[in-house]
């Protein structure tokens, strides 16, 4: 668990505390949710400041069962994954990027309504933020400067071994002939 969810299970605890510490008939504990629930609070990472009667229950009954660890979050099932652009949409994106780099999230998006239109009458194209496709083009490589970016090489690299030869010629010392000149 980490800093974050721990601060936000100590904060539910908190809570619920008067509810689990002693077990209570079902009106009381009702009773009791609902005076909880009537304040305000300080909620971390979030700008709401009130708790359901519902909601407290719903605490109180995964900390009988799971403990204190029940109560932190739970990491999304689809993490990493962007929900709004499908496999899909992924590869047509990929695609038609491949073929023009120089075609514009405007532009994809665009030909994304009118493919949507001519595929399927009665359907509505898939809304997909502008914002969603430069976040998803950029996090594949597939923006107008990565995928036109010069490949990185280096210096004297070959893909298969004797295509390049080095040579290296120094002049030495002078040697003497017999007819007296020096080379």
């Amino acid at each position: 668990m980490d800093a974050k969810a721990e601060k936000l299970a100590l904060f539910r605890y908190a809570l619920i505390a008067p509810l689990v510490i002693e077990i209570l008939p079902r009106g009381e504990l009702t009773r009791r949710a609902q005076e909880v629930a009537a304040r305000h609070y300080d909620i971390p990472d979030s700008k709401r400041t009130a708790v359901s009667v519902d909601t407290l229950l719903d605490w109180a009954g995964r900390y009988r069962n799971g403990g204190f660890e029940a109560l932190a979050p739970k990491p999304r099932q689809d993490r990493g994954q962007s929900r709004a652009v499908t496999p899909q949409l992924a590869s047509l994106f990929e695609r038609l990027k491949r073929e023009n780099p120089h075609r514009t999230g405007t532009t994809l998006l665009r030909e994304l309504a009118l493919s949507a239109g001519a595929s399927s009458a009665g359907q509505a194209a898939p809304a997909i933020s502008p914002s969603t496709l430069y976040r998803f083009l950029k996090q594949h490589g597939l923006s107008e400067r990565q995928l036109l970016a010069p490949q990185a090489h280096k210096k004297f690299e070959a893909e298969l071994s004797n295509q390049i030869w080095q040579a290296d010629i120094l002049f030495g010392p002078w040697v003497r002939r017999p007819s007296g000149k020096c080379h």
